[in-house]
């Protein structure tokens, strides 16, 4: 009876395996992970992006105030830079000592007040002023103390 199985077992081809299961595709949850991932890294450029666009006259101001070495020019530029973050209609009607309140109301220590009078020479007479390099040294602090604005100091 062995004979009989055994020889019934002969005529049979060799067994087939399957090929191996391929990586692609992929399933949907690779497809999800690849499309979050994807998304994240475009909005992470994209905020980056517009917070480098939104600092950008700060990083304009601060260089060239580095550049500069006249109180006038350098107030200047703190109007200039400014008007970029604050309303046109607050900033241009701003002079004189409101100017300088303004100034130091998004400053932990005032700058401007106390100097005012100072400001007022280095502003308005020819001769040049000792204090001129830290006029303008206070003008490159209010830039990168106050802008951009955070939250208005009383």
């Amino acid at each position: 009876m062995t004979e009989q199985a055994n020889s019934s077992l002969l005529p049979l081809n060799p067994m087939h395996l399957p090929d191996a299961p391929s990586w692609f595709p992929l399933a949907w949850g690779w497809w999800a992970i690849a499309g979050t991932l994807v998304l994240a890294v475009l909005l992470f450029w994209m905020l980056m992006r517009r917070k480098k666009k939104h600092l950008a006259p700060k990083k304009t101001a601060l260089r060239l105030l580095a550049a500069n070495q006249h109180p006038s020019s350098a107030i200047e530029l703190v109007r200039q830079a400014a008007l970029c973050y604050f309303p046109r209609e607050e900033i241009a009607k701003l002079t004189g000592k409101e100017w300088h309140a303004f100034l130091d109301s998004y400053l932990n220590t005032p700058l401007f007040e106390p100097n005012q009078e100072q400001w007022q020479r280095a502003l308005y007479t020819k001769e040049p002023v000792a204090s001129a390099d830290m006029l303008v040294q206070h003008c490159a602090q209010w830039v990168n103390e106050a802008l951009p604005p955070k939250k208005r100091r009383a």
